[in-house]
């Protein structure tokens, strides 16, 4: 009786024993998971290979733009010979200009404003041009009728005369006066901003808009340099003021 007393009292404690909960061995794992996922080296791995092309890619990037930069150098106007100008004997008519020197059908001045139209333009009979919009560097001006803008030698003809091209060739005086060779020697310009320039130089006209001053300085410069000109002592003097601000 005693056994079986006593084996009832072990069952009944037993019993009383409380039993894990369901919830327990569920956390456990997903407090397990958290750190696998936290350390998943699939993500870390394309992060560091991200940022390691970010890196790569930029110094070339940089390299370019420095390269660019350090090539394209400022003409120097002290290569270009100072002396006084040779005045007297220029006529326009000793510059043959606006020649079809390439035979296309279209001369130089409607080449100018075909390659300097902003948006595309149509060239018909006779290099008749329809469409195009024109913006003039000198004065904003804006227009899509190109007979209300001339064609600008950068450096007026009188100007090459005095400064040289009176003892040229006249092929070679035609050759200046329809020159594309260089974006510099030609501009396309409100009518009324290329005759207040006239046959002046920059110590006696500069364009209105101050924000051109530089570039245009730069491309006269250019133009003498190419054509073996000469400049005077207040040309050079005013061009060097306006470099100073540059």
């Amino acid at each position: 009786m005693r056994f079986t007393v006593l084996s009832l009292m072990l069952l009944m404690l037993a019993c009383a024993v409380p039993e894990p909960e369901q919830g327990s061995p569920a956390a456990i794992d997903d407090t397990a998971a958290a750190p696998a996922s936290t350390t998943n080296p699939a993500p870390t791995t394309r992060a560091i290979s991200s940022t390691s092309t970010t890196v790569a890619t930029a110094p070339d990037s940089v390299t370019t733009v420095v390269v660019s930069e350090s090539t394209t150098t400022s003409p120097n106007a002290e290569a270009v010979l100072i002396a006084p100008e040779q005045e007297g004997g220029y006529d326009r008519t000793l510059f043959k200009h606006w020649s079809d020197l390439d035979k296309d059908g279209c001369d130089t001045r409607r080449e100018v404003l075909i390659e300097e139209s902003r948006t595309p333009v149509t060239v018909g009979s006779g290099c008749s041009l329809t469409g195009g919009s024109w913006y003039s560097a000198f004065d904003g001006t804006e227009t899509i009728d190109p007979s209300k803008f001339d064609i600008d030698h950068m450096v007026p003809l009188k100007e090459a005369w005095d400064s040289g091209a009176w003892g040229w060739s006249p092929e070679q005086r035609q050759a200046f006066a329809n020159d594309m060779s260089i974006p510099e020697s030609l501009i396309a310009v409100s009518a009324s901003s290329n005759r207040s320039k006239g046959a002046s130089d920059p110590a006696e006209w500069l364009p209105p808009r101050k924000e051109f001053h530089c570039r245009y300085v730069d491309a006269w410069i250019e133009v003498k340099q190419r054509w073996n000109l000469s400049m005077d002592q207040a040309e050079h003097d005013a061009i060097a003021e306006v470099r100073a601000n540059c």
